[in-house]
């Protein structure tokens, strides 16, 4: 079969060792040139008695399965064929970047180091900062003709072992072929989201914020070839918090919070709200169509803006210049209020700590603005018994996604709105 394959680097070595045939396979673009050098030389200048001792690598075993063996060689190992014995030697060397700050969670304060695409960095940056043999890193392969390494990782003693068991049994349950968008793959089958607009793990690329949740009883999932890990079971309120607000002093940390909560609530009251008071009580197709209108093109614009190449991001700014400035209220095409109630709601949608979350916030606004354009204060309550109904019966493993609101925890939903002062007991 490897023979077969065309590919430039898959690569074939045939040496002899006790008048017998060696072979060594390996991927080249995968594989440290140094380690398979350095095997090579053990296996032809005979550095043991057998051919294991001259591989002289602690990261070898004996693959009686040649199709596991197969799906080790294709993430960097290589397997050595001889006398109808496999063996697989850990040679891996991936190309992945270097660990650096996250661009969408940044703290002035704190670590500046953040995941990349390898599962093992990623592993690595978990491990320095939870020193405890209790922490477990268990590795599953799923996936069938093109198999996907995760990696779950908890803390033994304080992990939900009934909501672990049911994560792993979906996950070993997974048998697709199309996990190249791997994490967002993952998270849709064990959770069976299905049209769920909500975000229902949190997604970070910073080790703090995910080692603190394991520390919690939280499950995190490493996904190779992607840079953020998930982290489950998670809440909207858990969502809304940042590393920012741990950064500081308590007072100052509460402060941040508050600010950032309501600025949540301005993304998607502000502009519905102003269109209930300025209606009084009629319908006005081309307001409401104006105000759609502007919400679309700041959406238009948001996502022109991510595929824009950094050399054009002048002309992107002019476009937006035009199309949503002073030219527009010139024409009549827009009003000042309109454009100014518009841009503060975007603002604040900016101010959403999780991405995920802010988009959809964003349509959520948008489908609000339809209800009161038409039904007024009837579309507005008929619209929150929707949203506040669908919510309540949000409940990933069990737990709610509205907690600690519903069910209410007084004491947690303080410890929400105020970051109390840590102390030596921990609390």
């Amino acid at each position: 079969m490897i023979n077969n394959n065309p590919s430039f680097d898959l690569n074939t070595r045939t040496l002899d060792f006790e008048n017998e045939k060696v072979t060594i396979n390996y991927v080249s673009s995968l594989c440290s040139d140094d380690l398979i050098a350095y095997l090579v030389e053990g296996i032809t200048n005979h550095r043991g008695e057998t051919l294991k001792d001259c591989l002289n690598n602690g990261d070898v075993k004996d693959e009686p399965d040649y199709q596991k063996a197969m799906y080790s060689m294709l993430t960097g190992c290589a397997m050595i064929s001889y006398r109808n014995k496999t063996y697989v030697l850990d040679t891996r060397h991936f190309p992945s970047r270097s660990v650096e700050e996250p661009e969408t969670e940044k703290s002035v304060r704190g670590s500046k180091d953040g995941f990349n695409e390898s599962m093992l960095t990623c592993a690595g940056l978990i491990r320095r900062r939870i020193r405890t043999i209790d922490l477990v890193m268990n590795k599953q392969t799923i996936g069938k003709n093109n198999p996907l390494d995760v990696c779950l990782c908890y803390l033994d003693s304080t992990v939900d072992q009934t909501m672990l068991e049911t994560v792993l049994q979906r996950i070993k349950e997974i048998k697709n072929e199309d996990l190249v968008m791997s994490d967002r793959a993952v998270e849709e089958m064990i959770l069976d989201q299905g049209y769920n607009p909500f975000p229902l793990v949190r997604y970070s690329e910073r080790p703090d914020v995910v080692a603190t949740h394991i520390l919690h009883g939280h499950i995190a999932i490493i996904c190779d070839t992607s840079s953020s890990v998930m982290m489950l079971p998670t809440t909207l309120f858990e969502i809304l918090e940042h590393v920012e607000e741990h950064r500081q002093t308590p007072i100052i940390g509460t402060f941040i919070r508050l600010i950032r909560c309501s600025a949540v609530l301005i993304s998607i009251y502000l502009v519905p709200l102003w269109l209930l008071l300025t209606s009084k009580g009629t319908i006005d197709l081309v307001f409401l169509g104006q105000v759609l209108l502007v919400e679309l093109a700041i959406e238009l614009l948001r996502i022109a803006t991510i595929h824009t190449p950094t050399s054009l991001s002048n002309a992107m700014g002019m476009i937006a210049a035009v199309l949503l400035g002073q030219f527009a209220i010139d024409l009549g095409i827009f009003s000042e209020e309109i454009l100014l109630f518009c841009a503060i709601g975007d603002v604040g949608g900016f101010a959403t700590p999780n991405y995920e979350l802010s988009l959809t916030n964003k349509y959520l606004k948008i489908f609000l603005i339809i209800f009161v354009g038409f039904l007024g204060w009837i579309g507005f309550v008929i619209y929150h018994v929707i949203l506040i109904g669908y919510l309540v019966s949000l409940k990933p493993f069990g737990v709610s996604y509205l907690y600690p609101l519903y069910p209410f925890d007084g004491k947690e939903m303080l410890n929400f709105i105020i970051r109390k002062p840590k102390t030596k007991r921990g609390s």
